[in-house]
């Protein structure tokens, strides 16, 4: 995976904060949050009740180098989502498409 242009740190909660100010304008059957991060907390609040509010939250983590997979796992579970693995660039689409079926 190449590093992003923008640091953001996803784990710190912010991202997901920024998706349920947008989910909330969509119905709740529609709205869906996808997070591609190594779920790494290294800085700011605990992303847990970020997680929970969303109305779903399915986790791409990246484990092609340091990453939290019990962090990924537990915001998956609290955002009503699934976690797949993404090891190359080449599992995106394929993770994308088994989310998006259920």
């Amino acid at each position: 995976m190449q590093p992003s242009q923008v640091e953001l740190n996803p784990g710190s909660g912010f991202p997901l904060q920024v998706a349920a100010r947008e989910l909330a304008r969509v119905p709740a059957r529609d709205a869906r949050a996808v997070l591609l991060s190594d779920c790494v907390h290294n800085a700011g609040p605990d992303p847990r009740p970020f997680a929970a509010r969303l109305p779903r939250l399915d986790v791409l983590l990246d484990t092609s180098g340091e990453q939290d997979t019990d962090l990924a796992r537990e915001l998956a579970r609290l955002g009503r989502g699934r976690l797949r693995r993404i090891r190359a660039y080449t599992d995106v689409a394929p993770a994308l498409s088994a989310i998006f079926a259920c």
